[in-house]
């Protein structure tokens, strides 16, 4: 009798571990880290801004209004992953279901908002989450090259971050 009560209490434990991972797969022991940063595309010569709905690499110092982005790092399925969002507004940088870099609102489409960072020949490089086939990259026009046709050895995927400073999540 004994015996099997404690086999039912580490069930229970083992399934309310379980499922509370499964609600909440976003958090992880360690809470998310937030920098601001401005990150830099050597091959576009310029910052990474957003403003509103259009993405590009087309602002010339890391002081620009846009330029200014947050990168919030955790832990999702055992791989460290960040969001890219603008300081200012409540929207993140992420890859739609085409392989298309899109500018969105948080939803129930956040798993396409998610990159994996990198790093190669010493610079930054950012994965896509959902497909990892797909790099987020800039065209030396300043222009996104769209993840879909973004490779890791190509000089449009590498960046340099600057970090400004750590907040708290």
């Amino acid at each position: 009798m004994m015996y099997t009560t404690i086999i039912f209490l580490w069930l229970t434990l083992g399934l309310v571990i379980f499922t509370r991972t499964l609600a909440f797969p976003a958090r992880s022991k360690n809470s998310p880290n937030t920098h601001e940063v401005s990150l830099h595309s050597p091959n576009a010569r310029g910052f990474v801004r957003i403003k509103g709905s259009h993405v590009d690499s087309l602002a010339l110092t890391k002081d620009d209004r846009s330029a200014k982005l947050q990168m919030k790092s955790f832990t999702v399925n055992g791989s460290v992953v960040v969001t890219i969002q603008p300081r200012e507004k409540n929207s993140y940088l992420c890859v739609n279901s085409d392989g298309n870099l899109t500018v969105e609102t948080p939803g129930n489409v956040m798993s396409r908002c998610l990159f994996i960072e990198g790093e190669r020949s010493g610079y930054t490089t950012f994965r896509s989450h959902h497909n990892r086939n797909w790099y987020l990259g800039f065209k030396r026009n300043g222009k996104v090259k769209q993840p879909h046709n973004t490779t890791e050895s190509q000089k449009a995927a590498r960046f340099i971050i600057y970090k400004t400073h750590l907040t708290s999540p």
